[in-house]
């Protein structure tokens, strides 16, 4: 299939799946793609200096993913907002899934196979083996990681007193 934005995209690895809908608003000379992705038809807003975003290997998208590395600073009004743009990185790492309608905004690290949930807007970093949901996307649980009594504990005390 050919598609114009993945075309331009010129940091990339193989084996990489897209479909039609996929789309590059901004950036295209600063997104880094690893091999065996699924971008699906995710929307990318790169930046053209800090807007740099990076998705390692086996990273997997569901429909209508969002990733969003440009933005506008709202402390300004008017023209002045409009015209303000921002940038900040987002670093997706390998085996990460980034299901159907999640937002990642910049200056994001989404960990090592962690797992956003659908709809989930992302406003902090993920750590790795971490799922994540909501708006904004909050901590529910480790996958696949013993926990020793120390993290339980530290994770007890965040969860109930912050």
């Amino acid at each position: 299939m050919i598609n114009k934005d993945f075309e331009l995209i010129s940091n990339k690895g193989q084996n990489i799946y897209f479909e039609k809908e996929f789309r590059v608003f901004t950036g295209h000379e600063n997104i880094y793609l690893g091999s065996n992705i699924y971008l699906v038809d995710t929307l990318i807003n790169a930046g053209n200096d800090l807007g740099r975003i990076t998705i390692e290997d086996y990273v997997f998208f569901g429909h209508g993913v969002k990733l969003l590395a440009r933005g506008h600073d709202y402390t300004l009004i008017d023209e002045a907002r409009q015209q303000a743009i921002t940038e900040k990185p987002i670093y997706i790492k390998q085996g990460a899934w980034v299901s159907s309608g999640a937002i990642i905004l910049g200056g994001v690290t989404i960990g090592k196979n962690a797992v956003v949930a659908a709809g989930s807007v992302v406003t902090k970093d993920i750590p790795d083996n971490a799922i994540f949901a909501g708006n904004p996307a909050k901590f529910i649980r480790y996958i696949h990681k013993k926990t020793s009594i120390f993290e339980k504990v530290k994770n007890f005390i965040k969860k109930f007193f912050s």
